[in-house]
């Protein structure tokens, strides 16, 4: 869901417009921040919105901006910092409470696990509070001395590694900000890192490592279309997995060839098939858990061992490269049954994490320019700050 900087029951009606390079240095900024605090002897995650004083101009650094903050976005990848280590963040909220304070603003209250807390009490962890969201996007209203930082006052930039994108204003570092040009609404830019890039990294990851198609599950994700569309516009084939027919449809309008659906009575030599069409023997799954990673394995070992001159008890010298980046099915663990006949052993299992450092300029500008297509982004719902608070009870 997008999320609209705008604490619609907690700023005050008088509070004065922001233009940029005018910073009243009275000004407060509301951020949503995450606490871990001790009640009755249990732990509790306090979920908050707090204000401070707008950072001002003359205190940022040359190669620093200010930004106010318009869209941020929830990713699967916030759920984890945001609600952690309590259960909400596998989406259990039993034992969730609601209260007031007594500035007369909304508290969100999550229990955790006696067994985590009992770790966590005595450390530095208990009582500090942090800012949470990995990305957002929104206007420069203050800049400082550097020559790429004025050139950014006024103009739209998307932003991550902000300290935290739930809030008003953050200081950012101008290598962490990407423009956009004028047209492009704060919503449309505030997802230009977490999928973006993690979809070009793949492409990026696939050629690096000699490999000539891709395969991908959870493909129906906001992620998984913009892969559809890369895969597409540069000549990869690319076989999507998805759980639901309604799924297949939607990436089947995208332009997809190759989309698998694992709810299927034919799932097995659907994918099978899908594998020797397209000569896929690198993937990139987004479950984390349960058997999938393993099967996509095995299928490609049939295929392999089916184009095979020469047979051996180890199965075929054919590499096949599965990385793990997401757990959508954490909640199992990943079964792999490594032997001849089923997966072989010429193949490997490993993380995959986003590494802004390998970002190139090419990839960023791309991000920019096809922002309102390749990389196009929906929203289930649009909340405020203080509307995130609104835990189910």
């Amino acid at each position: 869901a997008a999320i609209r900087s705008r604490i619609e029951r907690c700023l005050p009606a008088h509070a004065p417009e922001v233009r940029a390079g005018v910073l009243g240095s009275a000004m407060k900024s509301f951020s949503l921040f995450r606490t871990i605090i001790e009640r009755g002897g249990k732990g509790v995650l306090e979920l908050k919105v707090s204000e401070a004083p707008v950072p001002q101009e003359a205190d940022l650094k040359e190669d620093e901006v200010l930004v106010a903050v318009e869209a941020a976005p929830i990713n699967p990848s916030d759920l984890g910092p945001l609600f952690a280590p309590s259960h909400a963040a596998i989406g259990r909220f039993d034992g969730a409470v609601s209260e007031v304070d007594a500035e007369g603003r909304k508290v969100a209250l999550l229990p955790l696990p006696d067994s985590t807390f009992r770790v966590l009490k005595g450390t530095k962890v208990l009582g500090r509070a942090n800012k949470v969201g990995n990305e957002g996007a929104g206007r420069v209203i203050g800049a400082g001395k550097g020559a790429r930082a004025q050139s950014l006052k006024g103009k739209l930039v998307a932003a991550m590694g902000m300290g935290g994108s739930y809030r008003q204003h953050a200081v950012v570092k101008v290598s962490q900000c990407l423009e956009h040009s004028e047209g492009t609404s704060a919503e449309e830019a505030a997802s230009s890192f977490i999928n973006p890039l993690t979809a070009l990294q793949m492409v990026r990851t696939m050629r690096a490592e000699g490999h000539t198609a891709i395969v991908h599950t959870a493909a129906g994700s906001q992620l998984g279309q913009m892969l559809v569309r890369i895969c597409k516009a540069d000549g990869i084939p690319l076989v999507n997995i998805v759980r639901r027919p309604e799924q297949v449809a939607l990436l089947k309008a995208l332009g997809a060839e190759f989309v698998v659906d694992t709810s299927a009575a034919n799932y097995q030599q659907d994918l099978i098939q899908a594998l020797d069409a397209s000569g896929a023997t690198i993937a990139f799954d987004a479950t984390g858990g349960g058997t999938l990673g393993f099967e996509i394995i095995k299928a490609m070992e049939t295929v392999a061992t089916r184009k095979a001159s020469a047979m051996s008890a180890y199965g075929s010298t054919t590499f096949k490269q599965l990385y793990i980046y997401g757990g959508l099915n954490a909640g199992e663990p990943l079964t792999l049954r490594p032997h001849a006949g089923m997966g072989g052993f010429s193949w490997s299992v490993a993380g995959f994490l986003l590494n802004p450092a390998q970002v190139t300029e090419a990839e960023r500008q791309r991000v920019s320019r096809e922002i309102k297509t390749t990389f196009a982004t929906t929203y289930s719902r649009r909340l405020s700050l203080e509307q995130m608070l609104d835990v189910p009870i």
